[in-house]
C-alpha cells in the first residue's frame, strides 16, 4: 500500500512539472510587427523617427535668387510651382524623411526670417546664410550649399555722358526749380518790404531791386550772410527771419537731390581698377540685405547699398546709381547666362565665402535629422550635381 502511494506521487510530480513547461512555452513573447527583433531594430527605429515628423504638413519658407529659387511657372494643369536647385535639393531631403509640406514663397530674406520668428512658417529654405545676428535667433542646419561672393561690374567704364546724365534727372531738375522758385518769391517780397524805405540797397527799379532781393534771399539760405544787403523795415526783417526759419529745414530736403546727384556724377569709380578686394574702399556696392555678402563687403570698407532683390540691384547698376552688384557668384553668373548680351562681367576675384543653410527655430527636434541626413547624402557633392543638370537643362531650352 505504502509503495503504491509512492508512485502516485511521483506521477503527480512529473505532471506538475509538464505542466509548467508547457505554460512557460504559451506565455513566452512572440515577435510581432509591434515588436522589433534584434535584426530589424535600427531600420524600424529609423522608420519610427520619421514618422514622428509627418504628422502634419510643415509650412517651408522659402526666398532666393536664381537658379537657387526660380518664381513659379505654369504647369499644363493650371498650377503654379516653384522650381530651381534648392527646391530641388529640399524635396530630396522631405522625402527621405517622410516630411509634408508646402512651399511658401516670399520677396527677401529678411520677410522669411521674420515669419519664422513669429512661427507663421516652420522651417526656411533658400538664400538663408548663417550671419552672426541669425544665429542668434534661429537654429541651422549643416550647410546645404557653400558659394563663393563675388561682384558684377559692367564691362566699360563710364562714358562722359553717364556722369552727368544723372543731372537731366528729375530729382536734380526739381530741386533745382523748387529752390529757384522759392529765392524768387523772397527776393520779390523783400523789395516790396524794402525799397521805398530803402533804395540804396533795394533800389526802386523793379528788375535791379528784385535782383538785389534775390540775393538777399540767396545769402540767407546758404547761410552764408555777407551782410552787403540786408533789411531795415520792420516787414522786411519779419520777411527774412521768416526765410531763415525756413531754410533750415530747407537746406536738408530741396538739397538732397542736388547731393545724390552730384555723389552719382563725381564718384563713379574705373571699373577696371578693380583687380583684387584691396580695391573696394569707397567702391558703391549694391548686395541682398541680410546675406553674408553684406558682412564681407563693410569688411571691405565698401559703401554698401542693401536691397531685396537681385533685378532691384541690377537696375540700380543700370542706372548707374551703384558701381556693382556684390552677391552669390552662382546667381550672378546665371544672370549673365541666362542674358548674354547683358554689358556687365563679373570679376575675376572672389572677396569671401556664404554658407547657405535651412533655418528654424531654435530647439527644433527636426535640425538634428536633416544634420544626419545633409552628411549622409554629402550634400555639397548633389548640390553641384543638381546644379550642373540645372545649367544644361536651360541650355537646351
Amino acid at each position: 500500500m505504502k509503495k503504491q502511494k509512492n508512485t502516485i506521487s511521483c506521477k503527480n510530480f512529473y505532471t506538475v512539472l509538464i505542466s509548467l513547461f508547457f505554460v512557460n512555452v504559451t506565455l513566452a513573447p512572440i515577435p510581432s510587427k509591434g515588436q522589433s527583433s534584434p535584426e530589424t531594430s535600427n531600420t524600424e527605429e529609423i522608420t519610427e523617427q520619421n514618422q514622428t515628423f509627418a504628422g502634419e504638413k510643415l509650412r517651408v519658407g522659402i526666398t532666393g535668387e536664381p537658379p537657387a529659387v526660380i518664381l513659379p511657372e505654369t504647369l499644363s494643369n493650371g498650377k503654379n510651382r516653384l522650381t530651381g536647385i534648392s527646391v530641388e535639393i529640399w524635396d530630396e531631403l522631405a522625402t527621405t524623411l517622410n516630411l509634408d509640406y508646402e512651399l511658401i514663397y516670399n520677396d527677401s530674406v529678411n520677410q522669411t526670417l521674420e515669419k519664422l520668428a513669429n512661427q507663421q512658417i516652420d522651417i526656411a529654405i533658400g538664400g538663408i546664410t548663417v550671419t552672426e545676428k541669425n544665429i542668434r535667433r534661429f537654429d541651422f542646419t549643416q550647410p546645404v550649399h557653400e558659394d563663393k561672393i563675388s561682384i558684377l561690374v559692367p564691362l566699360q567704364s563710364p562714358t562722359l555722358w553717364t556722369i552727368i546724365q544723372p543731372f537731366f534727372g528729375w530729382a536734380f531738375l526739381s530741386s533745382i526749380i523748387l529752390i529757384g522758385l522759392c529765392l524768387f518769391i523772397v527776393g520779390n517780397l523783400l523789395w516790396l518790404a524794402e525799397h521805398r524805405h530803402n533804395s540804396e540797397q533795394f533800389p526802386k527799379n523793379y528788375v535791379k531791386g528784385v535782383t538785389e532781393g534775390v540775393w538777399c534771399a540767396l545769402t540767407t539760405f546758404s547761410t552764408v550772410g555777407y551782410g552787403d544787403r540786408y533789411p531795415v523795415t520792420n516787414f522786411g526783417r519779419l520777411i527774412a527771419g521768416s526765410w531763415m526759419l525756413i531754410s533750415l529745414a530747407a537746406v536738408t530736403t530741396l538739397t538732397a537731390g542736388i547731393a545724390t546727384t552730384l555723389a552719382l556724377a563725381f564718384s563713379a569709380q574705373p571699373y577696371q581698377n578693380l583687380q583684387s578686394s584691396s580695391d573696394l574702399k569707397g567702391v558703391r556696392l549694391v548686395t541682398i540685405s541680410g546675406s553674408k555678402a553684406v558682412q564681407w563687403g563693410q569688411y571691405y570698407q565698401a559703401r554698401i547699398v542693401e536691397i531685396d532683390s537681385l533685378s532691384e540691384g541690377i537696375n540700380q547698376l543700370k542706372s548707374n546709381q551703384v558701381d556693382g552688384v556684390l552677391y552669390s557668384r552662382l546667381a550672378l553668373e546665371y544672370y549673365l547666362y541666362k542674358n548674354p548680351q547683358a554689358p556687365y562681367r563679373v570679376v575675376d576675384f572672389d572677396i569671401g565665402t556664404q554658407n547657405y543653410s535651412i533655418a528654424l527655430n531654435q530647439d527644433n527636434p527636426l535640425t538634428e535629422k536633416l544634420n544626419q541626413q545633409i552628411v549622409s547624402i554629402d550634400i555639397q557633392l548633389r548640390f553641384q550635381e543638381v546644379k550642373e543638370t540645372w545649367f544644361k537643362s536651360q541650355l537646351n531650352k
